[in-house]
């Protein structure tokens, strides 16, 4: 059976479908995805020119085409995304889904691999890498990273890939990856107000042999080695990024391991009320912004924070705390109350965001489930805070990095 899943869109007045293809993490072909992305938003086959392209998709009233790939876990997922107005929505004879189709799946399967493209990809992207590091909070998370995966190289730099292959790829080397992403596993996904229509159409776009592969896989999340380690890095800054991470096991209950991982973030620096903007931001005076963020393909709940460089001692130390008076069993009801509603709410926004719901059905697809906002807002819900204390109890400290 193919694997395309095309919902009935209900409430908006745009329709969206994403071309989903899986490879296995490595830095290699992270960046190969990378400048095979760039290049194909630049200009295909059909579409020749970096103007002629992008006019094609405003004359379609304004279509938003987007090619990247993203990290989850052990996987690269590259995306082929569009998102349209419905043509029920427009009186123009001229307009449907089949000449939107025509032109998106001309960019994905027919690109055009020209020498002067590649070169031009691989600038835009080393001007875009340049920017992204010259943020001192992205260069520390890159930093924190590859420190934690020291041990396992093929999982570091996992935004833009190897930098080696960034600068030297070559033609040959992209029409080769681009032959093996036919073979990748890949799902269609989307939503229309005419469904059957649409799923017709891309079922016969969809002929490359990994549409007809399982998508799912049985384990996505990384594990994390117990290997503590403390680090810091001189960085010519105003002020210093300080994160510390803490390791979980791999096997946990997804369920259980997610949940506790947001509600503990939420916890402990959500909003102003939080744990630690109220220790280290109010009270220490100490930072600029704190969060907490979990991770949970990386098996890692991260703590980070823009911190004056007089204060790293105890800000560290005031975290370090924070987390371990919810595994000592003290939390706070009307904070966690508080994390409750937030994460709630937080649901409930998503599920008026059609870019959201497209990510939510790839994390379904990737996981072989069917898992909607509704269930999650329930399991937002029924969770309790000895299961908030467990989660925490299973942490371990294992990597703190400072840039300063």
């Amino acid at each position: 059976m193919t694997n395309i899943r095309i919902d009935h869109n209900l409430k908006f007045k745009t329709a969206t479908l994403g071309c989903f293809l899986r490879l296995p993490l490595d830095k290699k072909t992270l960046a190969l995805a990378n400048i095979l992305a760039c290049m194909q938003s630049n200009a295909s086959k059909s579409f020749p020119g970096i103007n002629i392209q992008a006019r094609t998709f405003s004359n379609l009233y304004n279509a938003s085409l987007q090619i990247f790939p993203e990290v989850f876990g052990n996987q690269i997922v590259v995306f082929y995304t569009i998102n349209f107005v419905e043509p029920r929505e427009i009186l123009d004879p001229d307009y449907n889904y089949q000449i939107v189709m025509d032109a998106f799946f001309k960019v994905v399967k027919e690109p055009l691999f020209d020498g002067q493209l590649l070169e031009l990809a691989k600038r835009q992207l080393e001007q875009e890498r340049k920017q992204y590091y010259e943020l001192p909070a992205n260069f520390a998370l890159n930093g924190f990273f590859n420190t934690w995966y020291r041990n396992t190289p093929n999982y570091q730099d996992s935004v833009f890939g190897d930098e080696k292959t960034l600068k030297n790829v070559s033609l040959e080397e992209i029409k080769s990856f681009f032959n093996t992403l036919k073979n990748a596993p890949a799902f269609c996904l989307g939503q229309a107000q005419d469904p059957d229509s649409l799923t017709d159409l891309v079922q016969n776009r969809i002929d490359w042999p990994g549409y007809f592969d399982d998508f799912v896989v049985p384990t996505l999340s990384l594990s994390t080695i117990e290997d503590p380690i403390e680090k810091e890095v001189q960085f010519k800054s105003e002020q210093a990024q300080l994160l510390i991470g803490y390791g979980y096991d791999q096997s946990l209950p997804v369920y259980f391991k997610q949940f506790g991982g947001l509600f503990l973030g939420e916890y402990l620096a959500g909003d102003e009320s939080s744990k630690l903007f109220t220790e280290v931001r109010k009270k220490l005076g100490a930072a600029y912004a704190i969060d907490a963020t979990n991770y949970v393909n990386n098996s890692l709940f991260l703590i980070s924070t823009g911190i004056s460089k007089d204060k790293i001692a105890v800000a560290s130390k005031a975290i370090k705390s924070g987390v371990g008076a919810v595994q000592a069993g003290k939390v706070d009801e009307d904070v966690f109350n508080k994390a409750k509603a937030a994460l709630k709410r937080n649901y409930q926004i998503s599920a008026d965001r059609q870019d959201l719901i497209l990510i939510q059905m790839l994390a379904n697809a990737l996981r072989g489930r069917d898992y909607t906002f509704e269930q999650r807002i329930n399991d937002v819900k029924q969770f309790k805070m000895d299961k908030l204390i467990e989660f925490s109890q299973k942490l371990y400290f294992n990597e703190s990095y400072c840039l300063k």
